[in-house]
């Protein structure tokens, strides 16, 4: 993913010396987003690509011990369920708010494409990434 520069970063940034990350890649969603009057009322299909930079897991083989990657997709979901968005901007970035609510995210990456934008020729998309503050 594109993204793994910005985690390499923020690891960095954090002095982290032992990391990784999990993802939710090419997750697609039928979603009525758009700013045009055309896209109004009429879904579209929208690439969710979910990158969060996490400490090793210590320990043993138990799920207790990392970040569940179900709640990627879950704050994805969530994110669908509140109001229209008119901007992909607004819409990862409500995506973003709830990847980095448990304490063991420590950066992360949403992205959003428009796979099939209508009135283009061209895939559209954003990336938004947040690390804290030091």
């Amino acid at each position: 993913m594109a993204q793994q520069s910005s985690m390499t970063d923020a690891a960095i940034y954090l002095g982290l010396r032992d990391w990784g990350t999990i993802r939710l890649e090419k997750l697609i969603r039928q979603v009525d987003l758009g700013i045009h009057d055309h896209e109004r009322g009429v879904t579209q299909p929208v690439r969710f690509d979910i990158e969060v930079l996490v400490q090793s897991p210590k320990g043993n083989d138990s799920i207790d011990n990392v970040l569940d990657y179900e709640y990627l997709e879950q704050s994805v979901n969530n994110a669908l369920s509140e109001s229209r968005a008119e901007l992909q901007e607004t819409l990862a970035r409500r995506i973003l708010d709830s990847v980095m609510l448990p304490s063991a995210a420590l950066a992360a990456t949403v992205s959003l494409t428009k796979l099939d934008p209508m009135g283009f020729d061209s895939q559209l998309g954003c990336t938004l990434v947040r690390m804290p503050e030091k």
